[in-house]
């Protein structure tokens, strides 16, 4: 069969668009400053939300730019994407740290959707942030707030579950046992409290810590989902969200941001 002219130019320019989509899909990312670091903006069309992504890593490691199937699942429900990078242990102190993701939700606020409309989540050592950044008397709050798997939520609690001792990585960012009451959020909730959606993964302790702190919050007066993902690893619990691999979880998680906003 012969191609017209005309039908092999239209193929070529068809092609060459088609090679520039994953280009222009990253082009919709912008990396802005909020003041003590870097946050990762990613629009869509006709955003109805936000979400704010708090990185994991031990209060010691990890990157904005390690977000994998998130952005894409915003996209899906209409909200643009926000990861924040926050400064690191030990060049600040955890408490620093706490000030900074909060400084990235107020510039958020203020520059890319209003509190009422903007979801702030985090996975690990950002889930425990973000819940100190959101939950323990911070105002204006968020529209909803999600807790993907951090045994931190309640220090108390995990340490319980390893014979008084915190898991090696969080205790070395919890060197002093007078501090794990004062910088768990199950003790610091102030209320009232916007909507938690809160999960925990096979990981030893955290089904503990994070039903015990979704027990407080519930008796501050906070609408808690408490997710049961022990079906699922603590680094997979994050990395499959929005990849298909947990649709659970995707359902879970999906009707939580569709209820809230």
């Amino acid at each position: 069969m012969r191609l017209s002219r005309r039908k092999v130019m239209l193929g070529a320019t068809a092609s060459f668009f088609a090679s520039l989509l994953p280009a222009l899909a990253k082009s919709r990312t912008e990396t802005l400053s909020y003041g003590p670091d870097k946050l990762d903006l990613t629009r869509t069309t006709a955003p109805r939300g936000l979400l704010i992504y708090v990185h994991g890593g031990a209060w010691r490691f990890g990157s904005r730019k390690n977000v994998d199937h998130k952005p894409d699942w915003a996209a899906s429900m209409g909200l643009d994407f926000v990861s924040i990078d926050y400064p690191l242990l030990p060049k600040v102190t955890i408490d620093q740290q706490i000030g900074a993701v909060r400084e990235a939700i107020d510039w958020c606020f203020a520059n890319v959707a209003p509190p009422e409309t903007t979801i702030v989540m985090g996975h690990s050592a950002g889930a425990h942030l973000a819940a100190m950044a959101t939950l323990t008397g911070w105002v204006p709050q968020p529209a909803g707030v999600i807790l993907n798997d951090s045994g931190a939520l309640d220090l108390i609690t995990l340490a319980r579950a390893h014979n008084n001792r915190l898991p090696r990585a969080v205790e070395k960012a919890f060197p002093d046992k007078d501090d794990w009451g004062p910088m768990s959020p199950a003790y610091r909730m102030s209320a009232p409290l916007p909507p938690i959606f809160a999960t925990y993964s096979r990981t030893r302790g955290h089904a503990n810590a994070v039903g015990n702190f979704a027990s407080m919050a519930r008796a501050e007066g906070a609408d808690v989902t408490l997710f049961d993902g022990s079906a699922y690893r603590h680094g997979p619990i994050n990395k499959n969200l929005g990849s298909g691999k947990a649709p659970d979880l995707d359902a879970a998680m999906t009707g939580f941001v569709k209820k809230v906003l």
